[in-house]
Formats: C-alpha cells, structure tokens, sequence
C-alpha cells in the first residue's frame, strides 16, 4: 500500500505541474483573453517616446503605431512586447495586439523587434540612444542563444512530465522506475530552462536605471512575466515528485 499511496501523491504533483506547463506553453500564441498575459518577458516602451523626445528636442510624431497591423514592417512601435514559447506579440494600451509568424523555440531579441518596427525617420536615432553599455540588450546573439535554448528545454522539460504522469499510471516497478527518471530529468530541464530566462531578464532589466539627455529615463523596461514563475514552480513539483515515484519503485508489491 505504500507505494501505492507514494504513486498517487507523485502523480498528483506530475499532474499540478504539466497543468501550469500547459499555461506556460500556450501563452502569446495568440491573442487572446488568456494568451495575452502569459509570456517569458516584457519589454514596455511605453515610455520611450519621452526619451526621444528629451534627447532630440522634437515631438516624437509617428514613432508609435496604434493599429495590430504585422509586425516588423517599420510602421512604428508597439507599446509593449511580449514573448512566449513560440511567439513573439506586440500589444497597444488597451491589450490588442498582433503576434508573428509561430515558431518552435521563439527568440527574444528585443532591440532586433523594435528596430524593425520604427519607422525609417526614427530607425538611427532609436538605436543611438540606447548606451553601449547594455551590452546584452543590443547583443540579439546573446539573447537569441540563450533565449531558444530555456525555451527549448523547457519544452523538454514539459514533455518528459508527460512521460512521468503516463508511465505513472502503470502498476509495475519498472514504470515507476521510468516515471521517477523521468520526472527528475524533467526537473533538471525545468530549472535550467527557468534559470537561463531569469538570468537574461535580469541582464537586460537594467535598462531601467539607464538615463538620457537631460536626466530622463530611457523609457525601455524589461520584466518577468508569469511563465516564469508557472516554469518554477512546476519545476519545485516535478523535484518533489521524484521521492515518492522512487519509494513507489522499491516499496510496491502487485499483490
């Protein structure tokens, strides 16, 4: 009975974990009522036109573009852009948007998205004004490399989560036996997925103590967004699921 009571509680943690994955997975996919507010990371520009602004003394007219029109068509900036798994979305103030091409293993490269959506009068001036120092802002290698891999593990991650809840369900060691592999590995995935993303937002969140001419904010703001923290938690679950799928493996008797 006790492995069979250690299976059931592993199975339930499997079960809470690929749930939030699942969120993790679908989010800016599309637009869309649950869609728009999952995603890796959040880069507000919100502001930016105010830097521009204070650095060149003009109205920054027309840099902003208010219709979900494609994106990367240098019709102007969207005010926030999101990334997801796959996608990447731009939205306006009042949450409507529009999302690229969907591809497996979505990369952020933030200043690549925003270069290709200002207009062709803003395009120097909007790559000048963001300081050499942010380095990895500006490197897209650096946060293409690193972004498609956590995202790719990720995916692996939640896949092997899968596997762990699937083999779980069959009263054998050997299952059990695969199961807690499985759900160890898929930990492993999960966190090193987590703490990739984390790593590159933290990096490129420094953008928010840059400042312009005249002392104003650059206006540019990289935040975390919940798939992250659904990534971590689900990874904490996946973890504690391992223990109990291994005494389920050593403890279960078929009789």
């Amino acid at each position: 009975m006790r492995g069979e009571h250690c299976v059931a509680g592993a199975s339930v943690l499997t079960f809470i974990a690929l749930i939030l994955l699942v969120f993790a997975n679908i989010g800016q996919i599309k637009p869309g009522a649950v869609t728009n507010g999952i995603y890796w990371a959040e880069v507000n520009v919100a502001a930016f036109g105010n830097a521009i602004q204070s650095a060149s003394k003009k109205t920054p007219s027309g840099l902003y573009y208010t219709k979900n029109d494609k994106l990367g068509e240098g019709d102007g900036l969207r005010q926030y852009y999101r990334y997801g798994l796959y996608n990447a979305c731009g939205y306006q103030k009042d949450g409507s948007g529009v999302c690229n091409s969907t591809i497996f293993g979505y990369p952020m490269q933030p200043l690549n998205n925003i270069l290709a959506d200002a207009p062709n009068s803003f395009a120097k001036q909007v790559e000048d004004i963001i300081p050499d120092d942010a380095a990895t802002f500006k490197d897209s290698g650096y946060n293409v490399r690193n972004t498609r891999a956590a995202s790719l593990l990720t995916f692996v991650g939640s896949a092997l989560a899968l596997v762990a809840l699937i083999t779980g369900v069959f009263r054998a060691r050997l299952m059990f036996l695969i199961a807690a592999i499985t759900s160890g590995l898929s930990a492993l995935f999960l966190m090193i997925g987590a703490a990739i993303w984390t790593a590159v937002i933290a990096k490129d969140g420094w953008l928010k103590m840059v400042k312009v001419e005249n002392g104003a904010s650059l206006g540019i703001t990289v935040t975390a967004g919940p798939t992250l923290y659904l990534t971590w938690v689900s990874f904490a679950l996946m973890a504690i699921a391992v223990l109990p799928y291994v005494v389920a493996c050593c403890t279960y008797r078929s009789k």
